[in-house]
């Protein structure tokens, strides 16, 4: 059975990425890729509004053929747990550092704190049991994934995490109608999380304080028309991810060591993301990131290559974060005149 492929790299192939490698970039040799990107069909990264599109979720529900992007909350807390309830509006209400700069603060992800699951728990049951009077209720995902739910729609408008971390925050707070009361809720938590065991032990240990909250990723899913993909399967260790493959009714599976592994399976449709290079792109060193190039040349450009040749893909989409999308079916490979390699 012929597969339809979808790779995809968030940032890999960044110009100024390459650019700033000078010499190491040009002494590669990627025949697979350099191949594929020139018989390609070329499209610019543009959204409606012919604007270059960097956000990792548009993009995500995009490449999985979904008509909108799916609200973040709600997409990963399907992911996260059990008691999901789709007809709620949910946020992401998650763990933070907020460190003092000048006349505003600059956020600290999670991600970056070490938070383990104590810490998180004990956190959390201090926050609920203080905000119990508003009903307001963290429910417990991942030691830095935290979910808020409302039965009723909230007009407010966020920040997204990815956006908001190792930024000032004076103009990346919560705004709309209910923000204020929001606003004030992110004030509380930090005195209280400021004064919790849990940090003053983390201040003994020389480690960085959890001494805030970031909400974001609101959205209601029963305002959303889910694009149905039984027949695919979603590659990756990523959370969002891993929840619209459920939401969609498609299949979810870490990812792949091989090419093979696809070219195997039942799923005619496979989109493919490699997490662990998404979450260490920006701490890879030029010399780290340049033997992540020759891992995708060798051991997946080589392969795709081969297969398309051999017509077991049907149709390749590569993103790989240099501006472009490219697609290229097994009758593009004639294209012999296209020989101007492309990065």
């Amino acid at each position: 059975m012929s597969k339809a492929i979808t790779l995809w790299i968030p940032d890999f192939l960044n110009k100024q990425r390459i650019i700033e490698s000078e010499q190491a970039w040009l002494d590669l040799s990627l025949p697979a890729l350099r191949t594929l990107l020139k018989k390609a069909d070329l499209f610019p990264v543009h959204s409606k509004n012919n604007q270059p599109v960097d956000d990792f979720y548009a993009t995500a529900s995009n490449l999985f053929h979904q008509n909108q992007t799916l609200p973040v909350a709600a997409t990963m807390a399907k992911h996260f747990l059990e008691a999901f309830d789709d007809g709620l509006f949910w946020m992401k209400i998650d763990p933070v550092q907020m460190v003092p700069d000048r006349d505003t603060l600059v956020l600290i992800p999670g991600a970056d704190l070490q938070i383990s699951e104590q810490e998180a728990l004990a956190l959390i049951d201090a926050f609920n049991q203080h905000f119990q009077q508003d009903k307001v209720v963290i429910e417990y995902g991942s030691p830095t994934d935290w979910f808020l739910n409302i039965k009723q729609v909230v007009d407010i408008k966020t920040t997204s995490l990815n956006e908001a971390s190792y930024q000032q925050l004076h103009e990346k707070y919560p705004t709309g109608h209910a923000a204020q009361y929001w606003r004030q809720l992110l004030n509380e938590a930090s005195m209280l999380f400021y004064t919790h065991p849990v940090n003053e032990k983390r201040r003994e240990a020389g480690l960085p304080e959890i001494n805030g909250v970031w909400l974001w990723g609101e959205g209601r899913l029963k305002d959303v028309n889910l694009y149905p993909r039984a027949t695919a399967n979603i590659a990756s260790e990523n959370s969002y991810l891993a929840g619209m493959a459920k939401l969609t009714r498609a299949q979810s599976s870490a990812f792949p060591e091989s090419l093979q592994a696809c070219l195997d399976s039942d799923q005619t449709h496979h989109l493919l993301m490699p997490e662990f290079i998404n979450l260490s792109l920006d701490k890879l060193t030029q010399e780290a990131w340049i033997e992540s190039v020759n891992w995708l040349e060798s051991d997946w450009m080589a392969p795709i290559l081969t297969a398309l040749k051999q017509k077991k893909i049907h149709s390749l989409l590569l993103e790989l974060g240099d501006g472009h999308r490219y697609h290229i079916e097994p009758k593009h490979l004639n294209r012999f005149w296209r020989f101007k390699n492309r990065i």
